[in-house]
């Protein structure tokens, strides 16, 4: 199965493309640019899953977490972490008390942690993190590129999904 798969018909700008299809964590790859990386929490808390995703139905609860990755206090990524009720009691990472620290350092980190393949999104204008990128005051009208990752922590599973502001890809020099 390739590392990286596309689930929309049209690609992102090179540039951003090399980010989204980059399958090392995004924390330290943001990290690495210099400046002052810090993450914002934005929500967290028990939530019913709104879709199916990998080991859940809709309906079922979920650990939902939301978060922005900020350099030099600028928003560049909003990132939704989704964790089944039953990966959370498991009890091998606390995600309720992550708080503002990176969930990358731990999901890279982590010994019983296997990474599932990347796919790489396009969210439209009337989306979650277009809605979040607006909020910001950074305009998201084309809609925004982002790419999602299933975890397994000791063989339950967990989503991750970032998505990149208009910032980042102003900063890339990616945006048309």
């Amino acid at each position: 199965m390739p590392a990286v798969s596309m689930a929309a018909t049209e690609l992102p700008d090179p540039i951003l493309a090399t980010w989204l299809e980059n399958t090392g964590s995004l924390t330290a790859r943001l990290k690495a640019l210099g400046g002052r990386f810090e993450v914002t929490l934005l929500a967290e808390g028990r939530t019913p899953a709104a879709e199916a995703g990998p080991g859940w139905r809709q309906g079922d609860a979920l650990w939902h977490r939301e978060v922005l990755l900020k350099l030099d206090g600028v928003a560049w990524v909003y990132a939704l972490t989704e964790v089944p009720m039953a990966t959370l009691a498991a009890g091998h990472i606390d995600f309720r008390r992550l708080g503002e620290q990176p969930l990358g350092e731990v999901l890279f980190t982590h010994p019983q942690m296997r990474r599932g393949p990347l796919v790489v999104h396009h969210y439209g204008g009337q989306s979650r993190p277009a809605d979040v990128a607006r909020q910001l005051g950074q305009p998201a009208t084309l809609g925004l590129w982002g790419r999602g990752r299933q975890f397994f922590l000791a063989e339950r599973p967990l989503r991750v999904n970032e998505v990149f502001l208009p910032a980042a890809q102003q900063a890339l020099g990616a945006a048309k």
